[in-house]
């Protein structure tokens, strides 16, 4: 497995806030903008218009661009993801130092005590990166093996892509791999999904009811480990 990373910024008619974590991370990083749908396109050098094809066809794109470019990491973010700037070299660095793990399958920074995230995503101030059982799907570093368990995403059954996350870290229990979140950094995710909630949680119980052995992982203690890296 390589150290590269593919950064992937999923947009929807938010192409300034895109745009900034396109020229974030482009420097350091292979960056695509996936502009599903919007009108007008996204006209940033690094956008690349699709279909409106939410969440789960966006996920789909990621990993098809992943594993055709022999990516061994893909970073996943939605453009409306607020991150001072102060801690952009910090999450560059901790993203960098990921890559170079053998027992990481999935990284996210945590979140400040406001906007929309569950209790495991908000930091627990203690300076370090922790272990948990799952994260959520604002953010990902992940694995393009084990976005391979999930990937591609059948959108007949889940176009919106709730539980995508939840499946990530299911199988990152499964095969071992630890599920990261970063107290070091602290991000605010807004809230508001735009989009029907009870139409998004029937979606995502009939996709995982089709995934073999999904156990939700929220019935599960973190994996506790110390993260390896290739140079150990």
């Amino acid at each position: 497995m390589n150290s590269r990373i593919l950064c992937c910024v999923f947009d929807y008619n938010d192409h300034a806030n895109a745009s900034v974590w396109a020229d974030r991370l482009s420097g350091r990083f292979d960056t695509v903008i996936l502009d599903s749908g919007s009108n007008p396109r996204c006209q940033h050098p690094c956008a690349v218009p699709l279909e409106n094809v939410y969440y789960s066809g966006l996920m789909n794109e990621a990993y098809r661009r992943a594993t055709e470019g022999e990516y061994g990491w893909v970073m996943i973010v939605t453009s409306d993801l607020q991150l001072k700037e102060r801690d952009v070299p910090k999450l560059l660095d901790a993203m960098e130092q990921i890559a170079h793990s053998k027992n990481v399958g999935l990284y996210q920074p945590s979140t400040a005590w406001k906007g929309r995230s569950l209790p495991q995503s908000r930091c627990h101030f203690t300076g370090k990166m922790r272990c948990t059982n799952f994260q959520e799907g604002w953010f990902h570093l992940v694995r393009t093996d084990l976005l391979q368990e999930v990937c591609p995403i059948d959108c007949s059954l889940n176009r919106l892509g709730w539980g995508v996350d939840l499946a990530l870290s299911h199988f990152a229990r499964v095969r071992k791999l630890l599920v990261l979140v970063d107290d070091r950094i602290r991000v605010v995710h807004p809230a508001g999904t735009g989009y029907n909630k009870e139409e998004a949680l029937r979606q995502m119980r009939a996709w995982h009811a089709t995934l073999p052995g999904y156990t939700s992982p929220r019935h599960f203690r973190p994996l506790k480990e110390p993260i390896l890296f290739f140079t150990d």
